[in-house]
């Protein structure tokens, strides 16, 4: 009989056991992640029939339709021939260089939390979501595309960095929205409403600041072309809370609430999409970088910029959540006061 994968690394630990190898840091944490996993594991009961393909949500179904016609190529249809990087003073080509590079930090997660989503709607039923599923099978592929762009540009102005070299700005880049999704403690909607309707509305708010103040048309193209398909991935969000959203019960929607509540005050405050809310002992070096981005035009906007952008979108979504009964509350920031 073959053995799964599961049993296969539960089999190589207990071997490692007996000959009373030590594990490592890294291995313990493997092993952390392999049980969590086997846990889920046992709640997860895929359900994959009947399997219906009929709309639910016709506005969801339009989204796919969307994105099956608007597809575009990184490498052909961005005009990178006109843009000159010898133009711009060797300050801004390395400005511009660490912004594109901390820009892809933050795309990068999109790959896994979307697929991750696209898993647990797959897994809890076959009969049900299938205009979500259908419009999360192109959502990885966007993002992948949104992630080269940032790639080629730091490449252009001088090299792609892939590490910020930085624990407190690499603790700010990397949170755990994969498990999250696959967590069947929390309700979908709720996940969806802290990272659809909230952290994908505030960074589709950023890059279309981002676009307004940038002067190449390069970077203006490109901009252009991932705030497309951002305007698609929030309407999603928005458009699937407002299909769900009036059917939850007084607990899934206190969920909710607090779930965004969370991923506002320890995700978004603390700095994972803007380097001006980091710790002011690591963010000097990011901080200028955006600033010198923003003054030539290659696609950054200023801290004040982005700060009127910040409380925008917070007031966006609380009047948005609040058509639901959804109340989120207030909240204060050292340096935004109450927000």
């Amino acid at each position: 009989m073959r053995m799964s994968p599961v049993n296969a690394l539960e089999a190589i630990q207990r071997g490692r056991m007996r000959r009373g190898v030590r594990m490592s840091e890294t291995s313990e944490h493997a092993a952390r992640l392999l049980r969590a996993y086997q846990a889920q594991e046992k709640r997860f009961v895929e359900r994959r029939f009947p399997l219906e393909f009929a709309p639910e949500v016709p506005a969801l179904r339009e989204l796919y339709s969307q994105a099956k016609g608007f597809r575009w190529n990184p490498e052909t249809d961005i005009p990178w021939a006109r843009l000159d990087p010898a133009r711009y003073s060797k300050d801004a080509r390395e400005a511009a260089r660490r912004t594109w590079s901390r820009r892809a930090w933050s795309v990068y997660p999109g790959l896994t939390e979307s697929t991750a989503l696209l898993i647990r709607f797959c897994l809890e039923s076959g009969s049900l979501g299938m205009d979500a599923k259908l419009f999360l099978s192109f959502r990885p592929a966007e993002e992948a595309k949104h992630l080269e762009v940032c790639r080629l540009f730091a490449d252009l102005f001088g090299g792609y960095e892939p590490d910020p070299r930085d624990a407190e700005l690499a603790r700010a880049s990397n949170h755990s929205f994969a498990q999250a999704a696959l967590d069947p403690e929390v309700p979908v909607e709720a996940y969806i409403a802290a990272l659809g309707a909230l952290d994908d509305q505030l960074d589709l708010n950023l890059y279309l600041s981002h676009l307004q103040h940038a002067k190449d048309e390069v970077v203006r193209a490109a901009l252009r072309l991932i705030a497309g398909d951002r305007q698609r991935h929030v309407a999603f969000a928005w458009t699937l809370l407002g299909a769900r959203a009036p059917t939850l019960d007084a607990r899934a929607r206190t969920t909710v609430v607090e779930t965004v509540h969370d991923v506002l005050v320890n995700v978004i405050l603390g700095g994972y999409r803007n380097t001006w809310l980091l710790a002011e002992k690591g963010r000097e070096p990011w901080l200028a970088a955006e600033e010198e981005t923003a003054r030539v035009g290659l696609g950054a906007s200023t801290v004040d910029q982005e700060r009127a952008v910040l409380r925008a979108t917070i007031a966006q979504v609380r009047e948005r959540l609040a058509v639901w009964e959804l109340e989120l509350p207030r909240v204060s920031h050292p340096e935004l006061g109450a927000i």
